[in-house]
């Protein structure tokens, strides 16, 4: 993408964009007769690959029928506004472009901690693109569900940060928005995140899965399910958050043993599970073991904490492991899926889960939802399943046969809190476009 697209809304095929539009144009929050441009961006199933994306591997993300629509004007009052629901943050637009860093990281914070999300990635924009302080007017709107490790937060970013482009009229490409968004996550939400699911959020197509080298945000490929299949997730009801501890422990781990290791590859990733010495690594290692003999790590998101015990050799070749797990998905996908590809394909899953609990991110009740699917096997239509995300609850991505869906709604009513199921396009199909007026 070059430039924002500009077009009406209205002459496309998304329907919750038609509904928004129509709200749009009557909100108080926008000037009449002033140009609104909306962006679009989904939220995301994580079918494998999950946290190997800080590591630099190789994922798969899905974009999901929820998506965040965004909509944009620009102002001159020297003010900018976010409305969210019931929520609403007004900053003055000097403080968003000029203020340092580590002050509005403290503004969006507390109760305004969702604006970290809305308006971190415009302010990055807009200290990149050095625009003057003037104005913005940003609404939003969500159908991904928060807390469920379906990437709800990077399509806020996406949708925020091209919109706001739109409107400040900044030639954009979406990569490069995703990457805003990341940062915007790590320096104001504080959540020491990849990329993945900003890069789907963009990049995605409808029922396919997309392919993603996180070294650091390479599209490798676009491949649809094979005919008959479907992806969807069930709510384990317990509540996910990237910023929580064990995720940031499963990550600092991670950069310990390649440390330990003086691995001198850039990325984790770049290392086959057959180079690699496991025993090398201890199993277990408390931060201040680690810092009596290294002087840190090299991961400006990652701090060793001295009193914490970090699970090191599970969090080490985890990513490593999972790289091999995808590539070997991927070609097990490129053909019919016959009962013994289909068994495959759920092993990798399930050890792409188990994975998750070794490095301290896995729960009871994810495991009992990833348990019912294997047991309930191909004979009635699934293949397999494992937890999205960053883990530690939230969704649980189960991928199988269309005519499943009825298995797998069962088993969302029984053992989670409901089933999310549907797929719709990324933000390079829907653009960024201003809306029409009478």
């Amino acid at each position: 993408m070059g430039g924002p697209l500009l077009a009406d809304v209205g002459d496309d095929v998304f329907p919750d964009a038609d509904r928004f539009s129509a709200r749009v144009r009557r909100h108080a929050l926008f000037a009449p007769d002033e140009p609104v441009v909306v962006g679009r961006a989904p939220g995301r199933f994580d079918v494998l690959g999950g946290i190997a994306d800080y590591a630099g591997g190789l994922v798969l993300g899905f974009p999901i029928r929820g998506a965040v629509l965004a909509a944009a004007q620009a102002a001159s009052d020297g003010q900018v506004i976010a409305v969210s629901g019931s929520r609403r943050l007004a900053v003055a637009a000097a403080d968003l472009v000029e203020s340092p860093l580590p002050d509005l990281a403290r503004r969006f914070s507390g109760q305004d901690a969702w604006a970290a999300y809305v308006l971190g990635p415009v302010a990055l924009l807009a200290r990149d693109e050095r625009l003057p302080p003037a104005g913005l007017r940003l609404l939003l709107s969500s159908s991904v569900p928060e807390g469920k490790g379906l990437g709800s937060s990077a399509a806020v970013e996406v949708a925020a940060a091209l919109a706001a482009g739109g409107a400040f009229g900044v030639p954009l490409d979406l990569r490069r928005i995703a990457l805003l968004g990341q940062r915007a996550e790590q320096l104001f939400a504080g959540a020491p995140c990849g990329v993945m699911d900003q890069m789907t959020a963009a990049f995605g197509e409808a029922g396919h899965l997309l392919a993603l080298i996180c070294r650091p945000a390479e599209v490798a490929g676009s491949f649809a399910l094979p005919p008959g299949l479907a992806v969807w997730g069930i709510d384990s009801g317990a509540r996910h958050a990237v910023r929580g501890a064990p995720y940031r422990r499963a990550r600092c781990a991670s950069v310990m043993g390649k440390a330990l290791l003086g691995v001198d590859a850039g990325h984790l990733t770049m290392l086959s599970p057959w180079e690699l010495e496991a025993e090398w690594l201890p199993e277990r290692m408390t931060g201040a073991e680690f810092l009596r003999i290294r002087d840190g790590v090299d991961d400006e998101m990652s701090l060793v904490e001295p009193e914490v015990e970090y699970p090191v050799r599970a969090a080490t070749l985890h990513p490593i492991e999972e790289q091999v797990r995808v590539e070997t998905f991927l070609r097990l996908l490129d053909g019919p899926v016959s009962a013994s590809r289909a068994r495959r394909l759920g092993e990798l899953m399930a050890a792409s889960h188990a994975g998750y609990s070794r490095c301290g991110l896995g729960t009871p009740v994810t495991d009992r939802i990833v348990g019912a699917v294997r047991a309930a096997g191909w004979e009635r239509g699934l293949i397999g399943a494992r937890v999205s995300g960053g883990g530690s609850g939230g969704t649980v991505v189960v991928l199988g046969r269309e005519d499943a869906e009825p298995v797998v709604r069962r088993l969302a009513e029984t053992l989670g809190a409901g089933l999310v199921s549907g797929t719709s396009p990324g933000a390079s199909s829907f653009g960024a476009r201003v809306l029409a007026y009478d």
